[in-house]
């Protein structure tokens, strides 16, 4: 299998006068063709850059550099208004590169969404060589609409220094999307991409290979035969005899109890579950969600559980309609209380890491009387920001292969 280095990604779009009429086909590469193809697990920010006449390059930052999800990522590109202005590429670049400087331990890439050439009187390409000098080390991946020739020898020398990909999306006036097209035009993106993304790995779990340590054997000998051996060893024929005879049964005492503690084995009580309850709070919890995502996503939810417990690792699947592939694994955990702990088992647990980018939990209160429900959109960034804890706050006794997490919220209260 392989795992996945932490990435920090910036995508930087092209926001100049000329790209006014080729944003709406900009917005549809990205979102359906880039965007999906990042984890959204790693952290994510969109920048965009213009330069207004006679003004210095303006930067904006259309979303934060974080751990994010899909839908925060969508409204920010659907946010973007009309471009203006100038193309400033290198100071676009020089400021991703200085918020990405911040994480130094991590894999870093650009995205550079632009049509043009440099107009802010700067050499992109020097700014990338500067920043692999400086050790930043940046992926820049250049997706290209409608560039002429020399933006293209540019993007390509741009793309080498810094070992990214370079794509070239055609375009004039009137070109209107085409998935095929695109799909075909990126193909240097996505196995660039993919390639630098991941590392292989030997098995789905690390193997840690702990170094051998020898102890010295030591001869345990019975009651008995300690005993017997210093009843064989010559004594002085003293009135310490006694005394040390008296040491012996002490001994032979002692040891006799530490076998009997060694032979009582300390038990664990079975723990013991209301199926029955347990089933009505699924049902009942999955009915209120299924309600919620049925709005949420019309005709594109699968309830796994529709016809009684399944027992998958997940309860929903949004399901891509185009292709019928799964967008998000959705699961539903309820409690009839206003507690703010639930439980994973050992296969939901697989499943969420290996699907960091796309898990979603709803977790719902008072099941049985008037339910609300909280939405965990991105496990792992709840979990990173302490939203959510790996443990319980209260002592409790739990079954094995459990993972219990905690909403990490004051306002909780049973």
């Amino acid at each position: 299998m392989t795992i996945r280095p932490e990435t920090v990604t910036e995508i930087l779009i092209d926001f100049s006068g000329s790209m006014k009429e080729k944003l709406p086909l900009t917005k549809r590469v990205l979102l359906e063709d880039v965007i999906p193809n990042l984890d959204y697990s790693s952290r994510i920010g969109i920048k965009t850059f213009t330069q207004p006449l006679k003004s210095t390059p303006f930067i904006k930052q259309i979303l934060n550099l974080n751990i994010t999800n899909k839908e925060e990522i969508i409204q920010a590109v659907n946010s973007l208004g009309t471009p203006n202005g100038g193309t400033p590429i290198t100071a676009a670049i020089k400021a991703s590169v200085t918020t990405l400087k911040e994480y130094a331990a991590f894999n870093k890439k650009i995205i550079l969404v632009t049509d043009g050439e440099e107009t802010g009187g700067g050499d992109y390409v020097a700014e990338a060589k500067k920043a692999n000098v400086e050790g930043v080390n940046c992926q820049i991946h250049i997706i290209g609409i409608g560039l002429k020739d020399k933006g293209k020898i540019q993007a390509k020398e741009i793309s080498d220094i810094t070992n990214g990909s370079v794509s070239f999306i055609p375009y004039v006036s009137g070109t209107t999307y085409n998935s095929s097209i695109v799909k075909s035009n990126l193909s240097n993106f996505y196995s660039t991409v993919k390639v630098s993304s991941t590392v292989a790995a030997p098995s789905v779990v690390s193997q840690i290979t702990q170094p051998e340590i020898k102890l010295p054997t030591v001869k345990e000998e019975s009651p008995k035969e300690e005993i017997e051996k210093l009843q064989e060893e010559k004594l002085p024929n003293t009135d310490n005899n006694e005394a040390l005879q008296f040491i012996i049964e002490e001994i032979k005492s002692i040891k006799e109890q530490l076998k009997d503690l060694k032979s009582n084995k300390t038990t664990i009580p079975d723990i013991t579950e209301d199926a029955e309850l347990n089933e009505r709070i699924r049902k009942a919890s999955e009915e209120y969600i299924f309600e919620i995502l049925k709005r949420k996503y019309p005709d594109r939810v699968k309830w796994l559980n529709e016809n009684g417990e399944s027992n998958l690792d997940h309860d929903f699947e949004i399901l891509d309609i185009e292709n019928g592939t799964i967008e998000y694994y959705i699961e539903c955990k309820g409690t009839v209380k206003n507690k703010p702990t639930f439980y994973m088992t050992k296969n939901e647990w697989r499943l969420f890491l290996n699907h960091t980018k796309n898990y979603q939990i709803y977790f719902v209160k008072n099941s049985f009387g008037n339910p609300s429900h909280i939405f965990i959109d991105n496990l792992l960034d709840w979990l990173l920001k302490g939203k959510l804890v790996p443990y319980l706050k209260e002592r409790d006794v739990i079954k094995e292969e459990r993972v219990f997490l905690t909403l990490n919220e004051t306002t909780f209260k049973d």
